[in-house]
């Protein structure tokens, strides 16, 4: 029996969202070829440049505590997007020649990249060094893109929104080569558990529950501890997820014993199925990642962010605002108000639950799985099995009105 041809889903595992959309991407193309595609999620630098890798994810953790660094660091981006890309082809060459030798010796049937080193390293594969399979980037960030993605020569881009799909233009992505697609989450968050078997679970009673989702790095201050004991306080049970920093966590629990309040603060820590703690709640706090916001909504639930660290996260608040789906508390000790205001508001909730609902993830999903299926079994791009629902009209002038400025 022939072997089945595979998909490459290339990332890179700095945080959580980049691995998020490759797994999402992954399931989708499985379901839509029937089996004629395996597709397989590969942390691809780890492998053919680990301590280049190893540097990289070593200064995001450091840019992260620092969200000004970001958001300075994006502004130089893209002041001067050739230069951008000359720094990031050069820093990247050695890794771009060694992917190419090892995929060249069994070519996948497509390479799907979503990071904007990957965007720039595969681009430069295909166009300099021979790579054989083709390529596509799925520019990651739902609403912008800054110069880290401008990659002119890339053969074909997804862009999640209209929004996202104008920045890349603006740097230099060819129109023919650009296609809005929506944002990818697995199925596991638009088909998740239901709210009292979710709670069955985690071993939760009735009553107003938020989930407190910090990162898969958990990155947070001083400042969010006051907070999740005021939330608690307040009447809310609390279900913090700090990711891989075992400090917070065990920080967290030792202030809610402390407080008299353990059984009202739940420290997860990292994890796996993020669904059913998004299920079991009623309304999702923290701070503004794409993926961890976009899987929130894709369960229905509403999301209130205290911070922001790129400007790419500053776009997910100012839609999360102008379309009813949630609001930008400014900072952790703004969130016991907050909560308290969404918790005090049953038609506010379900108004968003509503809203959430009408984006259709598990449509955007599905239509991703359709192209990329369609693309690796024939060459061929087919725009039209994209199925990208009410991201297609989120563009900038939409956005203009929401969030705070930057």
């Amino acid at each position: 029996m022939a072997a089945r041809r595979e998909v490459l889903l290339a990332t890179i595992a700095a945080g959580g969202g980049h691995v998020a959309t490759a797994r999402a991407m992954a399931e989708a193309v499985e379901e839509a070829s029937g089996g004629e595609l395996t597709a397989r999620v590969v942390d691809v630098m780890a492998e053919h440049a680990p301590r280049l890798d190893a540097r990289h994810k070593a200064g995001w953790r450091t840019m992260l505590a620092r969200p000004w660094l970001v958001r300075a660091s994006q502004r130089a981006m893209d002041a001067a997007p050739a230069l951008s890309r000359a720094v990031q082809n050069a820093v990247l060459r050695g890794f771009t020649r060694r992917v190419t030798a090892a995929l060249n010796a069994a070519p996948p049937a497509l390479v799907v990249v979503n990071h904007g080193w990957l965007a720039t390293a595969f681009t430069e594969a295909r166009l300099r060094f021979g790579l054989a399979s083709r390529v596509v980037v799925f520019a990651t960030e739902p609403f912008d893109a800054s110069a880290l993605w401008s990659a002119p020569g890339a053969e074909t881009v997804l862009a999640p929104s209209a929004a996202a799909a104008e920045d890349l233009r603006r740097l230099g992505v060819r129109p023919e080569a650009l296609h809005v697609s929506g944002y990818p989450v697995a199925r596991r968050f638009h088909e998740p558990p239901g709210r009292e078997a979710a709670r069955r679970e985690l071993g939760l009673g009735d009553g107003f529950a938020v989930l407190m989702s910090l990162g898969a790095e958990g990155v947070a201050g001083e400042d969010v501890t006051g907070a999740v004991l005021e939330v608690a306080r307040g009447g809310a049970t609390v279900l913090c997820v700090t990711g891989r920093n075992e400090a917070l966590a065990a920080r967290l629990r030792a202030a809610a014993a402390a407080a008299d309040l353990a059984d009202r603060v739940r420290v997860l820590g990292f994890v796996e199925r993020m669904e059913v703690p998004l299920a079991a709640c009623d309304l999702m706090v923290g701070k503004a990642g794409p993926a961890s916001t976009m899987e929130a909504l894709a369960v229905g639930r509403p999301v209130v962010t205290a911070s922001y660290a790129g400007l790419n996260e500053l776009a997910v608040v100012r839609f999360l605002e102008t379309r009813g789906l949630g609001r930008h508390a400014g900072s952790f000790a703004a969130l016991p108000a907050a909560v308290a205001a969404w918790r005090d508001d049953p038609a506010r909730l379900a108004a968003a639950r509503s809203a959430a609902a009408a984006l259709d993830f598990g449509g955007m999903t599905a239509g991703v799985g359709r192209f990329l299926t369609h693309l690796a079994l024939t060459g061929e791009t087919a725009p039209g099995l994209l199925s990208p629902g009410a991201f297609a009209a989120v563009d900038k002038a939409s956005l203009a009105a929401g969030g705070p400025r930057p």
